[in-house]
């Protein structure tokens, strides 16, 4: 397969196992790309045409492209593509760790919306990052299975296939075996290439070692953990590396949180975006510039879709059922959990159609509520025409999800264009 970035990715997935190392590795890419790393405590000199990007929380990251001929006195428009770092978790409980019927148990808070059983009775590694004596934070990756969630045999939970409800505080608990916190502390710090002051404080989540892959008779299908949204984000990033400078201001904008609000100082629902498009336009943005500047640009706003389950075929509205491996998807909803209009559907059928990239659609049934994203959000926030759109999974937010091979590469393509294109933005 030409162009195939799917080997790439699966590569990333498998040394990004929080949100942390995600972003980490991506800002890694963007240095090897000739970004330049921008602190938001410093003053900035920018010129057209420059790269950079910017971190919060080690969390939360935007990338951009300045347009080839920008200065502070002209409107120019921002092309955003915004998606987010962050998917469901299980983060350890570490001062309810205690040893009980022989084994090390520590309880779990879970992160998000998942799908409690796919994490039963899977060997569990642990990542995250801590912070040592000297205010030192580390990331930090087991690499291996330390833990599990074994489930109860059903000789002693009659009904555990009849609808069981597993509660998180009770059955989710994360089981090491024989051992004590001390010495798992200790024994995540042994790979660290500098010596741990004694580690103060530690964020560190639970997640599944066991290799993101191909699968399907023609290895058409990457089965992998965090697919949502960590598709998005890692082709977001390839896109911006690969794109040259254009008319338009390109931008790439990962927020962390989506999982569970964005309302955070790193989230979608913060001030973060609008700032540093502030910034990038010099002369402190001024107000006039930025509302013209902000008034021709466009952001998709990029996450997961349902694709069709071959199933659970009744869960999708039959004429909005989107399919793997056959392009990205626009999703819509009339209250607006997601992002768009119709100039907006008809400004991306145009990008699609110069592009030749196959669209389908996704809609939810009338009679279930869908989800939600970060476009709404963000064209809130500022102001800007915006649409969601993403590809296809299967089983989203379980342990491990499934998407189309040529999905991914189609989304790359699709970012790459849209943040190159110089085409006016449709206004309603």
């Amino acid at each position: 397969m030409s162009n195939d970035i799917a080997p790439d990715f699966l590569a990333f997935l498998n040394t990004a196992p929080t949100v942390f190392h995600v972003t980490a590795a991506l800002q890694e890419k963007l240095l090897a790309a000739g970004f330049e790393s921008m602190d938001e405590s410093h003053s900035w000199s920018l010129k057209p045409g420059q790269a950079g990007f910017v971190t919060r929380n080690g969390s939360a990251l935007l990338a951009f492209r300045l347009a080839d001929k920008a200065n502070s006195t002209t409107a120019v428009p921002f092309h955003i593509v915004a998606a987010h770092t962050d998917s469901p978790a299980l983060k350890l409980k570490l001062h309810a760790a205690k040893m009980q019927a022989g084994s090390l148990r520590i309880p779990v808070e879970p992160y998000g919306s998942f799908i409690y059983g796919s994490w039963l009775d899977r060997p569990l590694a642990l990542a995250g990052r801590i912070v040592d004596a000297d205010l030192q934070v580390r990331l930090v990756d087991s690499k291996r299975a330390l833990a599990l969630i074994p489930n109860i045999a059903p000789h002693m939970q009659r009904n555990i296939n009849e609808g069981f409800a597993y509660n998180p505080q009770l059955h989710l608990a994360a089981l090491f075996g024989e051992a004590n916190l001390p010495g798992l502390m200790a024994m995540l710090q042994e790979d660290q290439k500098a010596p741990f002051s004694e580690a103060l404080l530690a964020e560190l989540f639970l997640y599944e070692p066991e290799a993101a892959c191909l699968a399907g008779m023609n290895q058409d299908l990457l089965v992998a953990p965090r697919l949502d949204n960590l598709a998005s984000s890692y082709t977001a990033i390839e896109a911006i590396c690969a794109s040259r400078p254009s008319k338009v201001h390109q931008v790439v904008f990962l927020a962390d949180h989506e999982e569970v609000g964005s309302r955070s100082a790193q989230g979608a629902d913060s001030a973060f975006l609008r700032d540093i498009i502030t910034r990038l336009l010099g002369k402190d943005g001024q107000t006039e510039i930025l509302s013209r500047s902000l008034a021709g640009s466009f952001l998709i706003s990029a996450d997961a879709a349902h694709a069709l389950h071959p199933n659970f075929m009744d869960a999708h509205d039959p004429d909005y059922a989107p399919l793997l491996n056959q392009g990205v998807v626009i999703k819509e909803n009339a209250s607006q959990r997601y992002a768009g209009n119709l100039p907006a559907q008809a400004w991306l059928h145009a990008l699609c159609r110069q592009a030749d990239m196959p669209l389908q659609y996704f809609q939810a049934r009338a009679d279930r509520p869908c989800g939600s994203t970060i476009g709404s959000t963000c064209a809130s926030l500022l102001g800007v025409q915006a649409i969601d759109m993403g590809i296809g999974l299967w089983a989203m937010h379980s342990s491990r999800e499934t998407a189309g091979r040529k999905d991914l590469q189609q989304l790359k393509k699709l970012f790459q264009v849209f943040l190159e294109y110089e085409n006016a933005v449709a206004r309603s």
